[in-house]
């Protein structure tokens, strides 16, 4: 399994975590190569912490397009409203790179016949009660949990990894059957951790 926690611009972090048995193999990339080079060949799934799908009625996130007006929420980012959760909205400024990168990336990944998926760390450790990146500190601790070892252990080791770290989780409890999935199969969704 793999969890990619996806930055908006190769000139910022991506946070990559290879998950096998219960060694996590985290590092950091940038560029969309490295990202797809460090994706191995016998992958089952991919969970990307990026918007991976635009709101019914949107056919871009330009705003000079008419449908630019027509929608901000998938029905995903709805329920994660509804639950209380924080999240940034995909038409807000930075989030549309961010999207637009996330889009392009699934598009290759599936093309390798690669399972890919939606997922939110923020969402999965609020779920699972430990702190979210902010405190990458507490986060780390939180994270210990899940019993793995590796070099997400190591001293320095940065959010973005352990929010890869965090999708890994999602992907790997998405194969025990152990998610919910939120959103409509026609617009996008979202799988996250059960409790």
């Amino acid at each position: 399994m793999v969890g990619i926690d996806l930055a908006g611009s190769e000139r910022r972090p991506t946070g990559i975590c290879v998950l096998e048995g219960r060694k996590a193999s985290v590092c950091v990339v940038h560029t969309e190569r490295e990202v797809l080079e460090t994706v191995g060949e016998d992958t089952q799934v991919v969970a990307i912490d990026a918007p991976l799908s635009l709101p019914r009625g949107r056919c871009c996130l330009k705003d000079d397009c008419p449908c630019a007006g027509q929608a901000h929420f998938r029905t995903c980012d709805l329920e994660l409203r509804r639950r209380k959760i924080k999240f940034f909205p995909i038409t807000l400024g930075p989030m549309r790179q961010l999207t637009l990168r996330g889009l392009a990336l699934k598009k290759k990944l599936e093309g390798r016949g690669l399972r890919v998926f939606e997922t939110y760390p923020g969402a999965a450790q609020d779920i699972w009660g430990i702190p979210r990146q902010k405190d990458p500190k507490g986060l780390k601790e939180g994270l210990k949990r899940f019993k793995l070892h590796g070099n997400w252990l190591r001293p320095g080791v940065t959010k973005d990894e352990l929010d890869a770290l965090t999708c890994a989780l999602v992907a790997r409890e998405n194969l025990r059957r152990n998610t919910i999935t939120i959103g409509d199969p026609e617009e996008g969704l979202m799988i996250l951790p059960k409790r």
